[in-house]
C-alpha cells in the first residue's frame, strides 16, 4: 500500500507541474520555444499521456468514479454545458476537443480534492509548483532564450512559463499553499519560509505587478479569518478596522490610480486592454446569451478575435468574466458567479463560526485571488490550467466540510432522539420482582 500510495502521489505531483502553464510539454516533445503553442501535435500527445495518468488515478481508486459527478453540481454543469456548447459554436469540432482537455483538468481537481486530506493537497501542490520555480531559476541561468522575456517586457523572468504574467501567477499559488502550511505547522518552517522568500523573488524579477499585488492579498485573507474569529468583543473592532483600510485603500487607488498603474508596470489602457475589451463587448452584444461555443472565439484566421491574433498575438480576453461570458455566456457566468461566490461567503462564515477554520481561509483566499486576477486575466474554465485546478479543489473541499457538518448534525440528532425515547419509556418489573 506504501508503494500505491507513493505512486499515486507521484503521479500527482507530475500532473500538477503539466498543469502549470509552462513550454515544458513544447520542449519534452522536440517543439520550438519561441513558437510555444500547447495544441501543436507534440504538446497534445503530451497531454494524451496526462490524460491516461489521470485516467489509471482513478483506477486506483474505483469508489471515486462515483463521487467525481456529484462532487460539485455547478462544476459538473459547466462541464457538461461546455460540450453542450459545440451544438452552438462557432467550431464544433475545436470545441469538442478543447472541452476534452477541460474534462480532464476539472476531473484531475476533484481527484485532488476527493483523494488526499487537505494537509496532503497542500504538499502536493507546493511539490509540484516548487519544482516549476526551482526550473525557471535554472533557466533563467542555463536557457535565457526560454527565461527571459525578449518580446514586450524585455528582461522579465517568465522562467520555464509561457509568459511572465504566467509565472506570477503560480507562484500566488505557491505563496497561498506555502502560508498554509507555515501557518498550520504541517511543515518544518525553515523549509516553507525558504521556498517562501524564493517565490516571492521569482515574482519580483519576473515584474509581475498583478502576482506581487496578489500574494499581499492572500497572505491578508488568511490573516482576516484568524483575527475575525471569536467573540463579538473581537469580531466588531476587526471587521471595523478591515472596513476603514478598504476605504482607504479605495479612496488612495481612486486619486493616484494613475500613478499606481505606472508602479505596477502599466499603462492606463492595461497595455492595450481596454482597447481588446470594447471590441470585445461588442462580440459579446451579438451572442450574450449562449455565448460564441466554449473556447471557439480565439480559434482560426477568420473567427471574431482574428484581428487580435494575428496583429497582437492575443488569444483570450484578458478578463476573465468576459472570457466565460465568450465561451458559455450568462448561464456560465451565473454558475461561476455561484461558485466564486461560495468561496467568498461560505468561504469566510466557516472560517467565523465553523469548527475548523483553516480549510475555509484557504477557500476564501483562493476566491479573494481569483477576484483580483480575474479583472485583466482570463483565470476561469481555463483548461490545462492550475488556476482552474485550485478553484475546483476549493469548491469541493468546501462541499464536503458542509456534507460532513450535515452528516454529524444528522448524527447528533439521532442520537438525541433515542436519548429522549429511552428516558421516557416507562419502568418495567424485573423478573425478580415481587407482586
Amino acid at each position: 500500500m506504501k508503494i500505491l500510495e507513493f505512486l499515486e502521489k507521484f503521479i500527482a505531483v507530475v500532473c500538477i507541474m503539466a498543469f502549470g502553464g509552462t513550454v515544458l510539454p513544447v520542449l519534452l516533445t522536440g517543439g520550438s520555444v519561441v513558437a510555444a503553442d500547447q495544441e501543436s501535435s507534440g504538446a497534445m500527445m503530451f497531454f494524451a499521456g496526462i490524460y491516461v495518468l489521470i485516467l489509471a488515478l482513478i483506477a486506483m481508486r474505483p469508489s471515486l468514479a462515483f463521487r467525481i459527478p456529484l462532487a460539485s453540481p455547478a462544476v459538473t454543469f459547466l462541464l457538461v454545458f461546455a460540450f453542450v456548447s459545440s451544438l452552438w459554436s462557432l467550431f464544433p469540432d475545436v470545441t469538442l476537443r478543447r472541452s476534452l482537455a477541460f474534462l480532464f483538468t476539472t476531473v484531475f481537481g476533484i481527484y485532488l480534492a476527493l483523494r488526499f486530506t487537505f494537509p496532503e493537497i497542500m504538499r502536493l501542490l507546493v511539490t509540484g509548483l516548487s519544482a516549476l520555480m526551482f526550473l525557471s531559476f535554472a533557466s533563467v541561468v542555463a536557457m535565457p532564450a526560454v527565461g527571459l522575456d525578449s518580446a514586450q517586457h524585455v528582461g522579465a523572468w517568465k522562467g520555464i512559463f509561457f509568459q511572465k504574467n504566467v509565472t506570477g501567477r503560480m507562484m500566488v499559488w505557491l505563496v497561498l499553499c506555502l502560508l498554509w502550511l507555515d501557518w498550520q505547522r504541517e511543515a518544518k518552517r525553515w523549509v516553507t519560509r525558504s521556498l517562501l522568500a524564493l517565490a516571492l523573488l521569482l515574482i519580483v524579477m519576473s515584474r509581475s505587478g498583478t502576482g506581487l499585488v496578489t500574494s499581499v492579498l492572500v497572505a491578508a485573507a488568511l490573516l482576516a479569518t484568524g483575527l475575525v474569529r471569536g467573540n463579538i468583543r473581537s469580531f466588531a473592532p476587526t471587521m471595523a478596522i478591515m472596513l476603514v483600510v478598504l476605504i482607504l485603500a479605495g479612496t488612495a487607488i481612486a486619486s493616484f490610480w494613475y500613478d499606481a498603474l505606472y508602479a505596477l508596470g502599466r499603462d492606463p489602457t492595461l497595455t492595450g486592454r481596454t482597447v481588446l475589451w470594447d471590441h470585445i463587448l461588442g462580440s459579446i452584444s451579438e451572442r450574450s446569451l449562449l455565448g460564441y461555443g466554449y473556447a471557439a472565439y480565439w480559434y482560426g484566421a477568420y473567427g471574431p478575435g482574428s484581428a487580435f491574433i494575428e496583429s497582437w498575438g492575443i488569444n483570450s480576453a484578458h478578463n476573465g468574466w468576459l472570457e466565460a461570458t465568450l465561451d458559455l455566456g450568462l448561464p456560465g457566468v451565473i454558475v461561476l458567479l455561484g461558485i466564486l461566490g461560495r468561496l467568498l461567503f461560505q468561504g469566510f462564515f466557516a472560517s467565523r463560526y465553523g469548527a475548523s477554520r483553516a480549510e475555509p481561509a484557504w477557500a476564501f483566499a483562493v476566491g479573494c485571488a481569483l477576484v483580483a486576477i480575474s479583472i485583466s486575466e482570463s483565470v476561469f474554465l481555463e483548461r490545462h490550467s492550475m488556476n482552474w485546478i485550485v478553484l475546483v479543489i476549493g469548491v469541493v473541499r468546501l462541499m464536503e466540510l458542509g456534507r460532513r457538518r450535515r452528516y454529524q448534525q444528522a448524527l447528533e440528532q439521532s442520537r438525541a432522539r433515542h436519548q429522549q425515547i429511552y428516558a421516557n419509556a416507562p419502568a418495567y418489573a424485573g423478573p425478580g420482582r415481587q407482586f
